[in-house]
């Protein structure tokens, strides 16, 4: 992991209790799962905001074990295929979610403990922008075969304490079985300071 990134070139659920959440035991036959997130603005007159969603692949130690473990807009595959993000939306438009990553359980090496999913806008602190202007960031996970929806997060954009990168979800090994734990924490120094917290470098923020 010597070189940097370039990020410039680069059904309706009941609300459970925030806290994590036994997939294997609750969805049984549960193969793979996807990540959703989709955001909505406040009235705003400046330039449109770039929000995006991204995953670190972590090992036991916590830290990711080669550089397509960050998965993100420009590096859409990771642990062999396992892992993949779903598409850049720079606009935000449409209803439902915005972006999405879509995680392969059954192809998951034993080697992957957790999978740690961030939501941060493109630029954020070049910008001197924050999600102070969005009025909401919904995140939720799906059944990818079925459908069925798992779990649905809702963060108010005016609680992210002026930041520019959240963790909004992970999900962890446990033996045979996967936990899925709902975030909403604020990363200080948005999504270059969590990808070097995971042993990520990257040239610019977002």
């Amino acid at each position: 992991m010597n070189e940097p990134f370039d990020l410039n070139k680069v059904a309706k659920t009941k609300q459970v209790p925030v806290g994590p959440i036994n997939l294997t035991q609750a969805n049984a036959g549960l193969r793979k799962l996807i990540v959703g997130v989709g955001w909505d603005f406040l009235p705003y007159d400046g330039e449109p905001l770039d929000i995006d969603l991204s995953c670190f692949i972590l090992g036991r130690d916590g830290m990711t074990r080669e550089d397509t473990d960050f998965v993100f807009y420009n590096n859409q595959q990771g642990a062999a295929l396992a892992v993949k993000h779903l598409g850049d939306n720079r606009t935000g438009a449409g209803d439902g979610d915005n972006e999405a990553i879509m995680v392969d359980m059954d192809n998951l090496s034993f080697d992957v403990w957790r999978i740690v999913f961030v939501v941060s806008i493109y630029q954020g602190d070049e910008a001197d922008t924050n999600f102070n202007k969005l009025e909401k960031i919904v995140a939720r996970v799906e059944n990818a075969d079925s459908g069925a929806e798992i779990h649905r997060l809702t963060v108010k954009g005016g609680k992210l304490a002026e930041a520019t990168a959240v963790k909004i979800a992970e999900i962890h090994r446990d033996g045979v079985e996967w936990h899925f734990t709902p975030g909403g924490e604020p990363i200080k120094g948005g999504l270059a300071e969590a990808a070097r917290s995971y042993g990520i470098l990257i040239s610019s923020t977002t």
